[in-house]
C-alpha cells in the first residue's frame, strides 16, 4: 500500500515536471520575442507537446522526485541541471535537424535556465514542506536498530536530523554502546528476544548495522521481516567496496569477482581531471582580484613571504610542493615543537585552537578558508584535484597505521568530506581518515559536485579555525 502511494505521488510530481517545463517555455519564449507564443503556429504547439512528453520522460529517468527522508538539496540540484541540460540538448538537436531556425538556440537557453530554476524551487518547496512535517511529529517511522559500536554516527545522524522522520524504538546492543550514547535512546541487552519486539511493538523497519555482520543473525531477522510485513535494511563497511568496485574479470573463461579499493572507471576519472583543469583555470582568472588583495594584506601586516610552501605526499607516496596564504609567523615551524603539548588533535596530525604562532590576517584567512585559494595552481599543475583527501605532511604519513595508508590511493585535494564536516573543527584523527577512505569508496562526479557546493556553504559560515 505504502508503495502504490509513493508511486502515485512519484507520477504526480513527474506530470507537475512536465506542466512546469511548458509553463517555463512559455516564459522563456514571451522574455526572448516578447510575445506569447504556444498558439502562433503549428511548430510551436508541436514544440510544447514535445516538451509536455519530453520532461516527463526526463524527469522519471533521472530520479528527480524519488523521496529519500535524506535526500540533500543539492542532490536535487545535481538531478535538475542533468535533466534541463539533457532535455535542452535533445531539442537543440532537434531544431538543428528539422532546420527550425526561425526558433534558434538562443531561446531554448532561455528556457533551459527557467525550466531549472523554477523545478528546482518547487522540488525545495515540496521537500522543505515534507522536512517541517517530520520536524513535527509526522509522517514518522518507527525503527529498531540492532548494532555495535561502528553504529554510533548512524544513531546519532537520526537522532540529530528529524527531518528524516525516524523514531528509534531501541537499540539491541552491547554495553559498551549503551555507555557511548547515555540516556539519550534506549539501548536494550544483545540477547533480547528480537522477534518478540518486532511482533509485540510498533515497528516499521529494522536496521541491522554491525561491523561484523553475523549471517546467521541476518537470515534470522530477514524471515522474521519478512513474515510480519516490516522493512529490513542493512548497513556494512563491506557495501562501500561492493557500490562501485565490484565486478567480473574473465581470465580465458573463467569469471572471477573483482574488488578494486580505489575507483577504476578510466572514463570518469579522465573528465575528472579535465574539469579539476577547467575549474582551476577559471578560479584564478575570476579570483585574480582577490589573490592581489590578500597578497597586499599579508604584506603589509607581517614580514616574510606571501606564500607558503610545504612539502606534502600526494596519490600513492608522490611528494610534491603545496602552495598557501602565509597565516603565521615566518619560524612557524621551529615554534612548532614547544606547542606540542598543547596539541588538541590525537594522531600524528597537530592543530590548535588558538595557535599563537597565526597572524592577525592568518585568523581571517583560515575561518574563511581563503588561505587555500593558491592551491588552485597545485590543481593546475596536476599534483592536486579540487576534490580528494587532504595531502598530508610526510611526518605524518610514517606514523600512519597500515589501513590509513589507503587514504593515499587517491589524488589529493583542496576539500573533501572531513572539510564540509559540520563538526569538522571536533573531528578525531581517526573518523577524519574514515572520511577520507568514506570518499575514495563512493566517489563519483556527482558527490565530488555535492562536495564542491558544501564547500561554498562552509566558507560562507567561515567557521573554520
Amino acid at each position: 500500500m505504502l508503495k502504490e502511494k509513493e508511486r502515485v505521488v512519484y507520477n504526480f510530481l513527474a506530470v507537475l515536471d512536465a506542466i512546469i517545463a511548458w509553463i517555463a517555455l512559455d516564459i522563456a519564449f514571451y522574455i526572448y520575442f516578447g510575445q506569447y507564443t504556444f498558439l502562433s503556429n503549428k511548430d510551436s504547439i508541436i514544440l510544447h507537446l514535445v516538451v509536455l512528453g519530453l520532461w516527463f520522460f526526463l524527469s522519471k529517468a533521472f530520479r528527480a522526485n524519488e523521496i529519500y527522508r535524506s535526500r540533500p538539496y543539492s542532490i536535487l540540484l545535481f538531478n535538475v541541471i542533468g535533466l534541463t541540460l539533457m532535455g535542452v540538448g535533445v531539442l537543440a538537436l532537434a531544431v538543428f535537424t528539422f532546420n527550425l531556425h526561425y526558433i534558434g538556440i538562443a531561446p531554448l537557453m532561455y528556457f533551459g535556465g527557467v525550466s531549472a530554476l523554477l523545478l528546482f524551487g518547487l522540488k525545495v518547496i515540496f521537500f522543505s514542506y515534507l522536512k517541517r512535517a517530520r520536524r513535527k511529529g509526522l509522517n514518522y517511522r518507527n525503527i529498531l536498530i540492532i548494532g555495535d559500536v561502528s553504529a554510533l554516527t548512524f544513531i546519532n545522524q537520526v537522532m540529530k536530523y528529524k527531518e528524516w522522520g525516524y523514531r528509534i524504538t531501541g537499540v539491541v546492543g552491547s554495553e559498551e554502546l549503551k555507555e557511548r550514547l547515555g540516556d539519550s535512546v534506549t539501548v536494550l541487552p544483545e540477547d533480547t528476544d528480537v522477534d518478540k519486539i518486532i511482533e509485540d511493538k510498533t515497528i516499521d523497519e529494522v536496521i541491522y548495522c554491525q561491523e561484523k555482520a553475523r549471517m546467521e543473525d541476518i537470515m534470522s531477522l530477514l524471515t522474521s521481516c519478512n513474515e510480519l510485513g516490516v522493512v529490513f535494511r542493512m548497513s556494512s563497511p563491506f557495501f562501500n567496496m561492493l557500490t562501485n568496485k565490484t565486478h567480473l574479470h574473465y581470465f580465458d573463461t573463467t569469471p572471477v569477482l573483482t574488488i578494486s579499493n580505489t575507483p577504476m572507471d578510466y572514463l570518469m576519472l579522465k573528465v575528472k581531471s579535465v574539469i579539476d583543469f577547467l575549474v582551476s583555470f577559471i578560479a584564478i582568472t575570476v579570483f585574480s582580484p582577490v589573490f592581489i588583495g590578500i597578497s597586499l594584506a599579508i604584506k603589509l601586516s607581517s614580514k616574510g613571504p606571501i606564500f607558503f610552501k610545504q612539502k606534502r605526499v600526494g596519490i600513492r607516496g608522490r611528494k610534491f610542493w603545496v602552495y598557501k596564504f602565509r597565516t603565521m609567523v615566518t619560524n612557524a615551524e621551529e615554534l612548532k615543537a614547544s606547542l606540542m603539548e598543547q596539541n588538541e588533535m590525537d594522531g600524528p596530525a597537530f592543530k590548535m585552537a588558538r595557535d599563537p604562532r597565526i597572524t592577525g590576517i592568518g585568523h581571517f584567512l583560515r575561518k574563511t578558508s581563503l588561505d587555500e585559494l593558491p592551491q588552485f595552481f597545485n590543481v593546475l599543475m596536476g599534483d592536486m584535484s579540487i576534490v580528494g583527501p587532504r595531502p598530508p605532511v610526510p611526518a605524518e604519513v610514517r606514523e600512519y597505521e597500515r589501513w590509513q595508508l589507503r587514504r593515499l590511493s587517491m589524488k589529493p585535494g583542496i576539500t573533501c568530506i572531513w572539510q564540509i564536516s559540520p563538526s569538522r573543527n571536533d573531528v578525531s584523527f581517526e573518523d577524519w581518515m574514515r572520511m577520507d577512505l568514506e570518499y575514495i569508496d563512493n566517489w563519483s562526479l556527482r558527490l565530488d559536485f555535492v562536495i564542491i557546493l558544501k564547500t561554498i556553504r562552509t566558507m560562507l559560515r567561515a567557521d573554520g579555525k
